[in-house]
């Protein structure tokens, strides 16, 4: 995609943000004692469009995971390809114990090839995988509530707390998007191991909403809510998770329950799920302009194939 274009649709990719599903897998191969750093690919599918979206926002991210816990936590190898193939390219090179993806792009970046490396990745029960396309918007320059790692570090908390929910319910997948311009990319990656469950559409969260559990507040690192609302304020526009009953490539059933849901501005409509897991997180419910803080409460029950 040109340079051109890409600035023709940022005022829009600019309006985006979180929007994850989490899906997690018996995984009995990544029960490795806690010293053990888990080894992590950060696959970049993004362009680099100066000065707002560049590799060295991804780097950025994929730096504060490698650097956590002065590193003993997890061993991350940062990859940067944008065409059709270069994420099974980069499956084949290693053994990773957990994959993340970057797929904020509208050019064909998945293809068939790509799509059997990740059923084979899910299909070997022994690793965790993240794909999420609002990580073009977690990093830029547009303001200080915009620049990782966040308000409060609020933005790397988030991200820790990801990882670790990941590693600690013995893998998984977390498939992310932004608004409907995003979602192809996301959609293709999803389709390859939950058939019938998509990213659709654009929303306008408010504030009349709440996160339930404390699985992204407190995974592991403690995370005040209004902390992540400054940023989701600032690129406010988001996709719709999907939730309920699928079936996955295998055959096999994976229910996904909502984490966080708001109504479109102004509020009081219906509650959009934002980010949804294989997990249930509880009854618990926090509003996402909360600034209190809340305590680790790791989810009890999941729906592993």
């Amino acid at each position: 995609m040109s340079v051109s274009v890409w600035k023709s649709l940022m005022p829009r990719s600019l309006l985006a943000a979180t929007l994850m599903v989490v899906i997690a897998v018996s995984s009995p191969q990544i029960a490795v004692a806690q010293h053990d750093a888990r080894k992590v690919l950060w696959f970049n599918g993004m362009p680099d469009i100066p000065p707002t979206f560049t590799t060295r926002h991804r780097k950025k991210m994929s730096n504060y995971v490698d650097g956590y816990r002065d590193g003993t936590a997890f061993d991350v190898t940062y990859t940067h390809r944008t065409s059709g193939g270069g994420l099974a390219a980069a499956l084949s090179a290693a053994q990773y114990d957990i994959v993340v993806l970057d797929m904020t792009n509208r050019d064909a970046l998945i293809n068939a090839k790509d799509q059997e490396a990740l059923r084979q990745f899910y299909g070997t029960g022994r690793s965790a995988l993240m794909l999420d396309g609002s990580f073009a918007i977690r990093s830029i320059d547009i303001n200080p509530t915009t620049k990782f790692p966040g308000v409060n570090k609020s933005g790397g908390g988030l991200l820790m707390n990801q990882m670790y929910a990941l590693s600690e319910n013995g893998g998984g997948i977390l498939i992310g998007t932004d608004h409907d311009i995003w979602q192809p990319n996301a959609n293709k990656a999803l389709q390859a191991i939950l058939p019938q469950a998509q990213f659709q559409g654009t929303t306008n969260p408010s504030t009349d909403g709440d996160f339930i559990g404390n699985v992204l507040l407190a995974s592991r690192v403690i995370v005040i809510a209004r902390d992540l609302l400054k940023h989701w304020e600032s690129v406010p526009n988001q996709g719709e998770a999907p939730v309920g009953t699928f079936a996955d490539f295998t055959g096999q059933t994976v229910t996904l329950f909502s984490l966080v849901e708001t109504a479109d501005k102004p509020g009081g409509g219906r509650k959009r799920p934002y980010i949804s897991a294989s997990f249930s997180p509880g009854r618990e419910r926090i509003p996402i302009d909360s600034a209190d803080k809340v305590f680790e409460n790791m989810p009890t029950h999941s729906t592993k194939p």
